[in-house]
């Protein structure tokens, strides 16, 4: 298994048509590539865009100019060959260490795993000693 620290962003966005879109074309236009995304609603209205940047500072930077709030996570992207269970075992470890994991998504592509887990940046350090970062 193979883990990579990475900056999460989130933005809050309005839950509407199109407002996902504006911040995916905020990033383009500000040279910020989108590495992986995970955007929904959270209710009353609003939703969330859950975004892994190449350039962290350009999409914060970007969410500041359209007065978007953003909040920044530690994220850790595992992959590795895919078996049942896998994802159990991951956040059972995180959670055996009292480690709150913020957002997950997973994808399986070709018996290959690809898991990004954010945790809050206070728990940064126990989260990458739990995953061998």
């Amino acid at each position: 298994m193979a883990v990579k620290r990475m900056a999460v962003s989130m933005i809050e966005i309005d839950d509407k048509p199109g407002s996902l879109q504006e911040v995916l074309a905020g990033a383009s236009v500000s040279n910020t590539n989108i590495l992986q995304m995970a955007g929904f609603s959270v209710g009353g209205g609003k939703g969330a865009a859950y975004l892994v940047p190449d350039r962290p500072g350009a999409l914060k930077d970007y969410a500041m100019s359209k007065g978007l709030a953003l909040k920044e996570y530690t994220g850790f992207l595992l992959d590795g060959a895919d078996r049942i269970g896998l994802g159990a075992d991951v956040t059972k470890r995180l959670a055996d260490a009292g480690i709150n994991i913020v957002l997950s998504t997973a994808t399986v592509v070709g018996g290959e795993y690809y898991l990004l887990i954010a945790t809050e940046p206070a728990d940064e350090d126990a989260a990458a000693a739990v995953l061998g970062a």
